[in-house]
């Protein structure tokens, strides 16, 4: 059963790739099934400006479709605040209205929220989460075998468009993916009003996530997951409740929410994305205009998709967001007799991308691999070509020399946009170890001794220059003596936004910075006094003038974290070899997030 339901998804997202791939050739298509119009959310205008030079180079490389009648947008929160996804949803139907007025009711709109600077992705945090790479299927007709993250999300939901209706927002975060076989009738969501996507889960990813009690009076739900996974059908029903992140306790109290499986597996309908018609889109106008200004961040899933507020637990005394959630329920579901429904897909998936272990983990999964119909994780880049390569490792737009590599045994590593190779052909004593659970993305290694990249590494490489605020909004390039190479390292289960002060501050867990950055920029510092730092701004890593000077700086940083009790030998050479580069100066990855412009 395992084996038909993941290539019922396989054929479901192969139908969906093609259709896709034929889009990149057209200009125009006559019956349209793509979006009419996309939108990204950002956090501010610097991150607008960066989605917008994105979206053009995608352009402009054909990577996405650039059909006639589809527009693209980037709209960005307003400045000095955090308004949440909530906020973001509202101000960017307000722009969408205002811009199309009553001609939305005629689009389809694909939204999807991009901002912020995700810090628990902090390889992808300078150029945004929804850019960040995917293995995909290794179809001779295409030239790579991976995908962003942005180009994904216009591929997996082709199947589920022809079904909406005109005048739909479908609402979607950029850390998530939504694998799913579509067997729906026609007529079955043109009556609807608010639809959210409901998927079947264990009851512990139901406890992180939001759960739906749906009213399903003859068991049709649970007698459809029995089903064979082609016989499936995708059902409409009424969600009763909506319960943000229960825990297995509540989830219990509430018996309607837990089902079984064919095997007698307790299972919960989690949430994922949802959707709503051009009626809906003038509710969501009428709410931004009576819970304006934002004093407060609302959360588009939990503020959403609550049906109800419990008329004993309404507070006498509320709070500017209490009142936004209870005006919120009393227009989207007190009135007019509407409800939320959920579209049941026993046949799906729903993958979280949300922290570095989560990407580790769906990139190199056995099942996202046969529903992708992705061959092999390593297919192409090995340069011997011997596929001599032992281990969990998913390679992306790589190339290494197998000779020289090794990898843990049997525990995931991601390379992204790696080069490894020797400086001669005599290639004994050249090596590099490469720990599991680790990420390296965007570095170029020449190895000329032995070199171990400790377990659970986090290692990428940055082109960067300082900005000012008058070239916020600018889309032009810069060339290499305008900016730096910056090498970030972390580990893979940091937490980047814990403080301390300087001296206690740990990366990889519990190694102290300060033992292992340059001395100079412990100086540098000191001199600033005492303060708390996070691995998120701490300003340690240094920028050079050559990407080699940034790579070979960051290893002898995990050369340091490696050995902790370093002789005062090591760490002689180490200050020698730091003297000998050009350090422009010192960098935190927030100062690079909020202040610099990345080349791309």
């Amino acid at each position: 059963m395992a084996n038909e339901y993941n290539n019922t998804l396989y054929e479901s997202f192969n139908r969906n790739l093609k259709y896709y791939d034929n889009l990149l050739s057209q200009k125009s298509i006559n019956n349209q099934e793509f979006w009419d119009i996309i939108v990204l959310t950002s956090g501010n205008l610097h991150q607008k400006s960066l989605y917008e030079r994105q979206i053009k180079r995608k352009l402009e490389n054909n990577e996405i479709p650039n059909l006639e009648n589809l527009e693209y947008h980037v709209i960005a929160d307003p400045p000095g605040r955090q308004i949440g996804s909530g906020g973001s949803t509202l101000l960017a139907i307000k722009f969408l209205y205002n811009k199309y007025g009553s001609n939305l009711e005629r689009k389809k709109v694909l939204l999807i929220h991009a901002g912020g600077y995700s810090t628990r992705l902090p390889h992808v945090s300078i150029l945004g989460k929804l850019f960040m790479k995917v293995p995909i299927s290794s179809d001779s007709t295409r030239e790579r075998d991976w995908v962003e993250l942005f180009d994904l999300k216009l591929i997996i939901y082709i199947e589920l468009i022809k079904h909406l209706k005109k005048g739909t927002v479908f609402l979607t975060s950029s850390d998530t993916i939504e694998l799913m076989s579509i067997n729906v009738k026609e007529t079955s969501l043109q009556n609807t009003s608010l639809v959210a996507l409901a998927h079947p889960s264990t009851l512990h990813i139901g406890s992180t996530h939001g759960v739906y009690k749906i009213q399903d009076d003859f068991n049709q739900c649970q007698n459809d997951i029995k089903k064979q996974p082609k016989d499936r059908e995708c059902l409409i029903k009424l969600c009763k409740e909506y319960l943000h992140k229960p825990s297995i306790e509540i989830m219990r109290f509430h018996k309607e929410i837990i089902h079984l499986d064919n095997n007698g597996n307790e299972f919960v309908y989690t949430d994922s994305t949802y959707f709503f018609d051009y009626n809906t889109i003038k509710i969501f106008l009428e709410i931004l205009d009576e819970i304006q200004p934002f004093s407060y961040e609302l959360e588009a899933w939990s503020d959403f998709l609550k049906t109800k507020f419990e008329a004993h637990s309404i507070p006498q005394e509320m709070t500017p967001l209490e009142k936004a959630q209870l005006t919120i329920i009393k227009k989207l579901y007190s009135s007019d007799n509407r409800e939320l429904n959920v579209l049941i897909l026993n046949n799906s998936k729903f993958y979280h991308l949300g922290t570095m272990l989560e990407y580790i983990n769906v990139n190199v999964d056995p099942q996202f691999k046969d529903e992708l119909g992705i061959v092999s994780f390593t297919q192409g880049q090995l340069l011997n070509k011997r596929n001599s390569i032992k281990g969990n490792i998913c390679m992306m737009n790589s190339q290494i020399n197998e000779n020289i590599v090794s990898f843990e045994e049997s525990v995931p590593i991601i390379l992204d946009n790696v080069k490894i190779h020797s400086t001669t052909s005599n290639e004994e004593n050249k090596k590099i170890i490469i720990g599991g659970w680790s990420i390296l993305s965007n570095i170029d290694l020449i190895i000329s001794k032995e070199i171990r990249v400790p377990n659970y590494t986090c290692m990428f490489t940055s082109f960067l220059r300082k900005i000012t605020s008058s070239e916020i909004s600018s889309t032009s390039s810069f060339s290499e003596k305008d900016g730096g190479y910056v090498t970030f390292i972390f580990g893979t289960n940091d937490d980047m936004k814990a403080s301390y002060s300087f001296n206690s501050l740990v990366i990889y867990k519990n190694i102290l910075v300060h033992k292992i950055v340059l001395s100079q920029c412990i100086k540098s510092i000191q001199q600033k006094g005492e303060h708390k730092y996070a691995l998120w701004n701490v300003p340690i890593f240094p920028m050079t003038k050559t990407k080699e000077q940034s790579v070979r700086l960051a290893l002898l940083m995990l050369n340091k974290i490696e050995n902790e009790g370093n002789t005062t030998k090591k760490e002689e050479v180490y200050d020698n070899i730091e003297e000998n580069h050009e350090i422009i100066m010192f960098v935190s990855l927030k100062m690079c997030v909020e202040m610099m412009e990345v080349s791309i």
